[in-house]
């Protein structure tokens, strides 16, 4: 690949090299011309203006332009071209683009931590959406679902600990939700015929600590045993039906 990328820079720079392409290139700035017009302009005979004009088009750098009706063939700057001309009128793009990335990140970090009730948490549910949107693989989404249902048994051992308790019958619905979506894109990935072995694992750990977490949680807090109880069911089950999945599925292979 970044041979490919070298090669591509050596010969634009081989095309940009003779002046006569460089004059092309601001000629057609102005407005788009034919290649007689490109000759007078330049005072360069029309053939050897059209072998540098295939070549521009050969580097992107201009295309042609046939417009209906008419027998003349017109040439125009592409955006390339105009990069080439101006590359600092397009650094704002790339400043732009990174200020993004930065300022993305930077939300991921502060929402992170927020739990129902802070003023950040809706943003923070809201990238979590925008990330499983943006991930099209089954096994990928399955995964971010199982972190999403882990994240959610952190809520609320952070609600309990704020006396929000409130709280706690949306979160269990939510993380019941995510484990129910991560076993269906564990399904999906099935019929796909994906291996699905890696997330298993990766469900069962987690369902593990999860009902270690949960049952932590109701001893702890009785006052609230009967709320976590069908996040605990919903554990226990993702635990039992995913170590059997994994059993079934190696045995198959055998």
């Amino acid at each position: 690949m970044e041979e490919e990328k070298f090669q591509v820079s050596k010969n634009l720079l081989k095309t940009l090299t003779v002046d006569t392409r460089t004059n092309i290139l601001k000629a057609l700035e102005e407005r788009p011309m034919t290649a007689s017009e490109l000759s007078r302009y330049l005072n360069k005979h029309v053939t050897t203006v059209s072998e540098h004009l295939d070549l521009l088009r050969n580097s992107e750098l201009v295309e042609r332009v046939e417009r209906p009706g008419r027998k003349w063939i017109y040439y125009k700057l592409t955006k390339p071209g105009q990069r080439v001309l101006h590359p600092e009128s397009y650094r704002w793009i790339f400043v732009l683009s990174i200020t993004f990335i930065c300022f993305i990140s930077g939300l991921y970090f502060t929402t992170a931590n927020s739990y129902p009730g802070d003023f950040l948490y809706g943003l923070k549910r809201s990238m979590e959406n925008l990330q499983l949107s943006f991930t099209a693989d089954s096994l990928k989404k399955a995964e971010l679902h199982i972190q999403h249902a882990n994240e959610r048994l952190e809520e609320t051992k952070q609600v309990i600990e704020s006396g929000k308790t409130a709280y706690i019958p949306v979160i269990i619905k939510d993380y019941n939700y995510n484990m129910d979506q991560a076993k269906s894109e564990i399904e999906k990935a099935k019929q796909d015929k994906k291996d699905v072995v890696p997330v298993l694992e990766i469900l069962s750990e987690s369902t593990a600590r999860q009902s270690a977490i949960l049952q932590n949680i109701a001893i702890r807090n009785p006052s609230v045993a009967s709320q976590v109880e069908p996040a605990l069911n919903t554990s226990e089950k993702g635990y039992t039906s995913a170590v059997q999945e994994i059993i079934n599925v190696t045995e198959s292979k055998s």
